[in-house]
């Protein structure tokens, strides 16, 4: 009844954008002062709050792929280092000698190891000795202010230099917010992604900005609806769409000042351009629009800052997702570290933007923060046992999968958000209500004990249990591990899938409760005396309503690292066999053996073999290599028929990166898996894999199956995004336009 209800009333309300039935209507034309962040010209203008320098040191290689090892060391005239932190990123992890003050490293050209180090009682001639393998390099902290930024190389490295500042940084008061004076007992009300602005903007997308817009005021009302009023309101990163220009700050500037309790922001991936720079120096000046919009609000220019209220502790946290912000700001980790060591009695509630738990969809892969990122903030976060939940936005999920993927991990409660303006992703299921599943979560507090709900735009309430399933790390290895990172033997183990899964590493995945989208399993192995072989089986999604993101779907994959010796050839053994049962054989999925061979934390080799229809979308954005090209492999698909296949990996490769035999490669990645394009029909795909062995290879002996050579994947077999429609926003969801025409 409350969804006929809410249909009803549309006409005369604000959700009748999102039906089309009237036009938009025009927000204020009240404008945002512009706001600059400051550039410091003395030093006592790059002093931290504690009268301290803060220097961050960033090395990589200046060209090459294999990583380069580097012995560092640092040392200060006329002061002293408080600390010396180093950060390695997606790098293999150093050593660092804190009495010394010497590191040894190994960096590469894409990833930068980062070093920060806080220097007492500095002044304007206290100088900088670093020693890069042996060669001396000194500047003073006059010279670093003046300069911003000072580079040297040294043979094949390149060390960056540059202050930090923590002026967007801060611990509150919540007088100064201002907050209410509270007791023991009060809530707080979170928005997700309200993601809204001025349709007339140019480069807009102004017909799903209009249902963003519209979803985002009756969110409002739900806010302005409960009683008592929360504490605060938090918009939880993505205020806006597009890219963070003024105008749409503006517009929703005039919607959300209508939020009758205080309102606090947190940064999201929309409020800045996606191509954002935050060097030379320390450049804040991609957040100067979102500085402004959040000084109109509430009187804050910051960006990570933390308060307390009642007995609880309060961190916001930022999450651009912009490419090496968090190297450009290694001195947030340090800063969250002390914050929740200070408040290590008080229960914390910590709000980013990008959740740090699986959901279990491609996107949420690559379109997250890195693995070590993640990791970084989870052991800190873990680390007092005070974090009681953590709430994140970013994905548009919706309300049932929100619940579904809701995990407790190491005493925290992470959960994600459903937006409160924009359309959910979809996700192969109906909504539980049927409805909208834009809406607010609120927190209420009793003491030091809470309880949250999410309340829709059409009033239905759904309570999250107090206890959540826990989120076991050794299950799904791959959120917070690398695969360079993964347990390695010199075979692979379990190859026959006699012992199940056991020894494979696989990714969660999030599964429908009928119907699933996609399979692994071990099972009896048609047409052969094995009582064992994995199975794998993708099709696109049920319920794929206009929502967000109809990528193809990749995430349908397990894999085992094994390591190999110098200068050794080795082939890949398998059998294979393609379900005709169930598979379209004109449809674009398919089946894969993606290969990744690796030297350290860097990928040096980068390869598939593809049984059906092929995707170049098959990536890992945090380990792959520019430098690095993608080979991909033809295998053959007879349906229903047991094919032997043997993989002189090394023979085809050479064939695109004819120095692969001096890279050194110490290990390699055998990923299995099938992917599905998501659009169109079904278009399902299922095989069989049994048999995965390592064997010596004949090192001209080419790549076969049942003794016919295997030939480079043919183009018509490979789908990439725009290959045959332009990817491009309809009725305010992402989509590429029925990429699926088949063969007449």
């Amino acid at each position: 009844m409350k969804r006929r209800s809410f249909l009803e009333k549309i006409s005369a309300g604000s959700s009748a954008f999102a039906m089309g039935a009237i036009p938009f209507r025009p927000v204020g034309n009240e404008r945002i002062p512009r706001f600059s962040y400051p550039k410091p010209e003395s030093l006592a203008e790059v002093l931290n709050r504690e009268g301290q320098v803060m220097l961050r040191v960033a090395l990589s290689a200046v060209d090459g792929l294999v990583p380069q090892a580097v012995k560092v060391g640092m040392q200060v005239t006329n002061a002293a280092f408080n600390r010396i932190k180093p950060y390695y990123f997606a790098n293999t992890p150093g050593k660092f000698d804190p009495k010394t003050q010497v590191a040894d490293l190994f960096v590469t050209k894409n990833y930068p190891v980062v070093i920060a180090a806080w220097i007492d009682e500095p002044s304007a001639t206290s100088a900088v000795i670093l020693t890069v393998n042996g060669t001396e390099r000194r500047f003073n902290l006059e010279e670093l202010i003046k300069q911003e930024q000072i580079d040297f190389q040294v043979k094949d490295l390149m060390i960056s230099c540059n202050y930090l500042l923590d002026k967007e940084i801060g611990e509150l008061n919540p007088k100064d917010l201002p907050l209410p004076t509270v007791g023991d007992s009060f809530s707080i009300a979170i928005l997700a992604d309200t993601q809204g602005g001025n349709p007339e903007t140019p480069k807009a997308h102004p017909t799903r900005m209009k249902i963003h817009n519209a979803f985002c005021e009756d969110s409002i009302k739900r806010v302005n609806e409960l009683d008592p009023q929360p504490a605060f309101t938090l918009i939880l990163g993505d205020v806006v769409d597009n890219q963070g220009e003024k105008q749409h700050f503006e517009a929703m500037h005039s919607y959300l000042k209508r939020i009758k309790s205080p309102l606090l922001y947190a940064i999201g991936n929309h409020e800045t351009i996606y191509q954002a720079k935050f060097t030379p120096g320390y450049n804040m000046a991609e957040f100067d629009n979102y500085f402004a919009a959040q000084k109109a609000m509430n009187g804050m220019d910051l960006l990570l800052y933390s308060f307390n209220l009642g007995k609880w502790h309060f961190i916001v946290w930022p999450d651009p997702l912009r490419n090496n912000f968090f190297e450009t700001h290694p001195h947030y980790f340090d800063w969250l570290e002390r914050d929740l060591e200070k408040q290590r009695d008080s229960p914390v509630v910590f709000m980013q933007h990008v959740p740090m738990h699986p959901i279990g969809i491609d996107p949420l892969i690559n379109y997250a923060e890195s693995v070590a990122v993640k990791r970084q903030l989870l052991d800190i976060l873990a680390k007092q046992g005070n974090v009681k939940y953590i709430f994140s936005g970013h994905v548009h999920i919706p309300i049932k999968a929100s619940f579904k993927t809701a995990v407790e991990f190491k005493g925290m409660n992470m959960i994600n958000l459903p937006a409160a303006g924009y359309r959910p992703r979809a996700f192969g299921e109906e909504e539980w209500h049927g409805g909208p599943s834009q809406g607010i979560l609120v927190l209420d507090i009793e003491g030091d004990k809470a309880r949250c709900y999410f309340k829709t735009v059409t009033e239905e309430i759904y309570p999250y249990p107090d206890k959540l399933p826990p989120f076991r790390e050794a299950q799904y290895p791959l959120w917070l591990t690398y695969k360079w990172q993964l347990p390695a033997a010199k075979q692979i183990k379990n190859g026959s899938f006699e012992e199940g899964l056991a020894h494979w590493s696989k990714r969660f995945v999030y599964m429908e409760d009928e119907r699933a989208s996609n399979m692994m399993d071990v099972r009896k192995t048609p047409g052969r005396d094995s009582d064992s072989a994995l199975y794998l089986y993708s099709r696109k999604r049920d319920y794929h309503i206009p929502g967000q993101d109809r990528l193809p779907q990749t995430i349908n994959h397990l894999c085992q690292a094994v390591t190999l010796e110098p200068q050794t050839n080795a082939a890949i053994h398998l059998d294979y066999c393609v379900d005709a049962m169930v598979t379209d054989s004109k449809g674009w999925a398919g089946g894969f053996i993606w290969l990744e061979g690796f030297n350290g934390s860097t990928k040096l080799l980068n390869m598939a073999y593809w049984v059906g229809k092929g995707t170049s979308m098959l990536a890992d954005k945090f380990t792959d290599n520019k430098e690095v090209p993608f080979v991909h492999m033809q295998l053959p698909a007879p349906p229903d028929q047991w094919q032997s296949a043997v993989l002189n990996w090394t023979k085809d490769y050479k064939a695109k990166q004819e120095n692969l035999s001096v890279l050194g490669l110490d290990r390699l990645v055998v990923n299995l898996g099938t992917w599905h394009i998501n659009d169109g029909d079904s278009q399902p795909f299922g095989i069989y894999l049994d048999n995965l062995s390592m064997q010596p290879a004949a090192p001209e002996r080419p790549s076969h199956v049942g003794g016919i050579a295997i030939v480079p994947m043919p183009d018509k077999e490979m789908w990439w995004l725009n290959k045959y429609e332009p990817f491009v926003h309809i009725a305010g969801e992402h989509r590429y336009v029925m990429s699926t025409k088949k063969e007449e």
